[in-house]
């Protein structure tokens, strides 16, 4: 990918050129498209805390709330797993469990594990296991290398 950068008075302006079918196009669309989208939570004080998209190590669901890991704190969100995995997909939200989602960048290693399963080691150390209904489509698009380092 090339990437070239002119500075010029007035507003920021942004033009992408590549073929339409280009996944990495499509990525860098998205990484524009959420960079300045935010998601609200609260954390353990019920102070509310603005969280991007990038920060969100994983997410999981416990007692009908929703639970967002980042690399410091955990907060709860009013969305559901599902509304966050299909805002963000595009930037690495991948859904592993009925009540889990990991975020792929964020993804240090994989190990195979019995019955089907996948454990995802994360950037901070801990570890997400993926349900084998979604080990496959995990083993798809890491080989599409979408969302993948």
């Amino acid at each position: 990918m090339k990437i070239c950068v002119e500075n010029r008075p007035g507003e920021l302006q942004v033009i992408l050129q590549g073929p339409a079918e280009s996944e990495e196009l499509l990525r860098v669309m998205a990484l524009l498209r959420g960079s300045d989208q935010r998601l609200w939570g609260w954390d353990e004080g019920r102070n509310s805390v603005s969280i991007t998209p990038g920060e969100i190590l994983w997410a999981e669901t416990l007692e009908n709330k929703v639970f967002v890991y980042t690399k410091n704190a955990l907060y709860q969100i009013a969305l559901r797993l599902g509304e966050l995995e299909s805002r963000w997909e595009e930037q690495g939200l991948f859904r592993c469990a009925k009540s889990a989602v990991i975020n792929l960048n964020a993804v240090r290693r994989l190990h195979s594990r019995p019955g089907g399963r996948i454990e995802a080691e994360m950037d901070t150390g801990e570890r997400v296991m993926i349900s084998r209904r979604y080990a496959p489509l995990l083993r798809e698009r890491i080989q599409e290398g979408r969302n993948s380092r």
